[in-house]
């Protein structure tokens, strides 16, 4: 499925601390069929997930690209993905970021025709441009839509593995809430091209952005107002209140700190350390058994929801000095 604009303890994956942990790289063996007639550089990222670039697109983009994924899914940084069922799906689908340089490079370079309709109907993949892939924002006063298209990647997945809760159809959760915020003004968007699973991965976009405060700037306010009227925290909560419970659920794993494009993972962040102790010890037994079977992200060690124990295994395995 090619968008344009739009074992479980085990499954999680660790990876090692590192400023340059990323790498552009030639294509991977698994590389869907075609991908080697348009694309000739890859970077992987945590195991899980792809960007593609072709021949003319620039490194440092692809690169940035991966890190704003990178922190889309390890939201904590601390080496895990957030979501294991997510990364099972991103595995399985092989989702892609897939970059050129410019809109016409991708329709000159005839890859919707080279790679079978059957590839893209099977991998997860979001159209990136390196033109509107902006490394500097906010500062450069010119938004990064790397921001709003790596999202854009994460929401597919999160259609598959919550499909009551964040499909693109009419009466899943997150569409009542889209509903709701229409209804009252604060969302108008009127592409024609856009259907109504394309406006709630528009509304996802919108809503988690806003809540992280990446649209919150005078100048970028008013570009956005002729389709967004809710670009701060405090508007989402007030008029939104619906979708701000649903993407703070924990369940769910949505980001809680917009990334930057720089991930920096600490796996040796001591998990199981509750009190800042720079020690896992019988405190932290107590601090996790006061939250058994609750959803409190902060004792929930392996993010499956609840706090049970697979938890306390882990806790376990941690025990000692950090």
């Amino acid at each position: 499925m090619l968008v344009h604009s739009a074992a479980l303890l085990i499954a999680t994956l660790t990876v090692p601390a590192s400023a340059d942990y990323f790498s552009v790289g030639p294509l991977p063996g698994n590389a869907p069929q075609g991908f080697s007639q348009v694309f000739t550089k890859h970077v992987d990222v945590l195991g899980c997930g792809h960007i593609y670039g072709s021949s003319s697109t620039s490194n440092s983009k692809m690169l940035h690209a991966a890190n704003v994924l990178a922190q889309y899914l390890d939201n904590d940084e601390d080496g895990i993905v957030d979501d294991p069922s997510l990364l099972e799906n991103f595995q399985a689908r092989h989702a892609s970021v897939v970059m050129w340089p410019t809109e016409a490079a991708f329709e000159n370079s005839g890859a919707e025709d080279i790679i079978p309709e059957s590839v893209w109907d099977t991998v997860l993949a979001q159209l990136l441009f390196g033109a509107e892939t902006n490394p500097g924002y906010p500062g450069n006063n010119e938004f990064d839509w790397a921001l709003e298209e790596v999202l854009h990647l994460v929401y597919g997945g999160l259609v598959e593995v919550y499909p009551s809760v964040f499909g693109d159809m009419h009466n899943t959760s997150l569409a009542n809430a889209m509903d709701t915020v229409i209804s009252g003004g604060w969302y108008h968007y009127d592409d024609p091209t856009c259907d109504y699973g394309c406006k709630i991965a528009e509304f996802h976009y919108w809503s988690l952005t806003s809540m992280l405060g990446a649209q919150d700037y005078p100048w970028r306010i008013p570009d956005i107002a002729d389709e967004w009227e809710l670009p701060t925290a405090a508007l989402m909560q007030q008029h939104g209140s619906v979708t701000v419970a649903i993407l703070n659920n924990p369940q769910y794993h949505q980001a809680t700190v917009l990334p930057n494009g720089s991930y920096d993972p600490n796996p040796n962040n001591c998990p199981g350390d509750f009190d800042g102790s720079d020690a896992v010890d019988s405190n932290d037994v107590l601090a996790l058994i006061s939250a058994w079977s609750e959803s409190d992200a902060a004792i929930d060690l392996n993010g499956d929801g609840f706090v049970g124990t697979s938890d306390l295994l882990m806790l376990l395995a941690a025990w000692g000095p950090c």
